[in-house]
């Protein structure tokens, strides 16, 4: 199985999802699945790929990865170099375990994430920021101040829904 998803997303010409949707369908079941994707996820050439179908699995299964696997998964995450492969982590970032020795390097990749020039890492970003401030409390304040000053200085009408949707998160 992992050899011919290898195969699917390292075609996967990055808009017809078509190939990866019957992929899912056929292997989702699959005890390893998970396993394979995060794997899938290490090697450049299949990480957009990998990510998406993570992404679609966290959707479909409305839950996140196993603790260990998760932990792998996020601590992997920074090196991702595709754009979309990091837009997709990061949607999915809010369903993952985090240990905690892992919230520096995230923060790194998140703040990166924040002044990027794609609109839609930009926005993720800033939610993923909430995220990470909600499960480690001792940044809320600073990524609530970070979140209020993007908010008045973003132009992308996008970007601004999703930072209001982060400040809504953060503040009870």
């Amino acid at each position: 199985m992992r050899t011919q998803l290898a195969q699917i997303v390292r075609k996967w010409d990055g808009k017809d999802t078509a190939p990866l949707e019957h992929a899912y369908s056929s292997f989702a079941t699959e005890p390893d699945f998970t396993v394979h994707l995060v794997e899938l996820c290490e090697i450049e050439e299949c990480e957009r790929g990998a990510t998406w179908l993570l992404k679609h699995y966290v959707a479909k299964s409305r839950s996140g990865l196993p603790e260990q696997l998760a932990a792998r998964h996020a601590a992997f995450a920074p090196k991702l170099t595709d754009w979309e492969a990091r837009l997709h982590f990061l949607q999915y970032f809010e369903h993952l375990q985090i240990p905690e020795h892992l919230e520096d390097p995230l923060r790194q990749m998140i703040d990166s994430g924040l002044t990027s020039e794609n609109k839609f890492v930009r926005a993720w970003s800033h939610y993923a920021l909430a995220v990470l401030a909600q499960r480690f409390p001792a940044h809320k304040s600073h990524a609530i101040e970070t979140l209020e000053r993007s908010d008045a200085c973003e132009t992308a009408g996008s970007v601004k829904v999703r930072i209001r949707k982060a400040l809504e998160k953060l503040k009870v």
